[in-house]
């Protein structure tokens, strides 16, 4: 019983005043809410980290995290280049945790953009940027039109880019956290609508020195003083039906975790997943490789530069097995409408964009789950990035 007296259940691990699970008339009667969770807020600085802590109402389904403000280069500009990290590793770890879930979602921002084409009908094309000194690239960039990389007058930042002049440069970045798994379903989505519930996003910011090399006498201003966030939340309603309260399924979380390791060198690579276990289903794994002077520049997904791609698990099951980067390259460029191995170096195996669950892979009869990532040529300090996606069991059902 509640404090009040009203009957309570277990949901997502959490005692919540009694409601029905009834998918059919949740769907027929929620109002789908956006609102501010957080207003606009200096970021803490770079190198730093920004908590905030989640309005506990309805089920939150998303998340979106809008950076803006200005860079200001002054001094002598010369030799001042902006890193691969730049525009979207600007937001370093992305940190959500949920109804005792730590770290629900722990990944960079990077592999936010990277999920968020993933999507079925979204893309990227035709959206032009400046990337590794080239401009009007159009393809593969992860970026949304509405977005600002960096604009002074005709002068433009991007990655591994020049910056050309000194002077104010517009910046105006767009994330899209996915708390559920989808917006159809809700699966994964977070009840908030109780006290018990314990909400929290924390935004680690990259440092200068892996996002800007300054050269010379170059000059940049404290980003804590020009650079803003904030928070808005993708909320539905929790609609009363015939007098009882109506949610839809919520004995699920959904999750992304990133990892990240420096165990790589030419030929063969294997890399066995973290965290997998009974309960859980892997959706989708992505990776990129960095090599280098750090921070590095990711290797794009192409057969100069991958051999053997592959996913396996047990002895040497390997369901899925392309013969080089490009063909994975090709196979995610049909299933994402977007070329994401070109830019940024991913590379996906992706269970769910197809059909959902059908070819998910039940993590619990999948021992030693593992990528097999192959490199051509030696590389130089690298590290692998990976993130998985996960659906897993609640707690305690609804």
């Amino acid at each position: 019983m509640s404090q009040a007296g009203q009957p309570t259940v277990m949901m997502q691990g959490i005692e919540t005043p009694v409601a029905s699970v009834d998918p059919e008339a949740f769907f027929r009667n929620t109002r789908r809410l956006l609102y501010p969770m957080q207003s606009i807020t200096p970021i803490a600085g770079l190198g730093s980290s920004n908590p905030t802590q989640l309005r506990q109402t309805g089920i939150i389904a998303g998340l979106e995290i809008r950076v803006t403000g200005t860079l200001v280069f002054g001094g002598t500009i010369t030799g001042t280049i902006m890193s691969w990290r730049w525009p979207y590793n600007l937001i370093k770890a992305c940190k959500v945790s949920a109804n005792g879930q730590a770290n629900l979602i722990n990944c960079n921002g990077g592999q936010l953009k990277a999920r968020g084409v993933m999507q079925p009908d979204s893309q990227d094309r035709g959206v032009t940027r400046v990337v590794n000194d080239v401009t009007g690239v159009d393809q593969g960039t992860l970026s949304l039109a509405a977005e600002d990389w960096g604009t002074s007058t005709t002068n433009l930042l991007g990655p591994n880019r020049t910056v050309p002049a000194i002077g104010t440069y517009t910046v105006d970045l767009s994330f899209f956290v996915p708390l559920a798994f989808d917006s159809k379903t809700l699966l994964g989505a977070i009840y908030a609508q109780t006290a018990a519930t314990a909400l929290s996003l924390d935004i680690d910011w990259e440092t200068q020195a892996n996002l800007v090399t300054l050269g010379g006498s170059a000059t940049l201003t404290n980003p804590a003083t020009t650079l803003n966030y904030q928070v808005n939340g993708i909320v539905y309603s929790i609609p009363n039906v015939g007098g009882k309260f109506v949610v839809p399924d919520l004995s699920a979380f959904h999750s992304m975790i990133s990892t990240r390791t420096s165990a790589l060198g030419q030929g063969d690579n294997e890399f066995i997943l973290p965290g997998t276990g009974i309960g859980r289903q892997l959706m989708r794994v992505f990776y990129s490789v960095y090599t280098g002077t750090a921070p590095g520049a990711p290797l794009a997904m192409n057969a100069a530069n991958f051999g053997q791609q592959a996913w396996r698990y047990g002895g040497n099951d390997t369901p899925e097995l392309v013969q080089n980067g490009q063909q994975l390259r090709y196979l995610n460029e049909r299933l994402f409408n977007s070329d994401i191995g070109r830019n940024w170096g991913y590379g996906c195996w992706d269970f769910a964009n197809e059909w959902a669950f059908r070819d998910s892979v039940d993590e619990g009869t999948t021992s030693d789950l593992r990528l097999l990532i192959n490199l051509v040529a030696s590389p130089t300090t690298p590290y692998l990035e990976v993130c998985q996606e996960t659906i897993f069991a609640a707690p305690v059902g609804a």
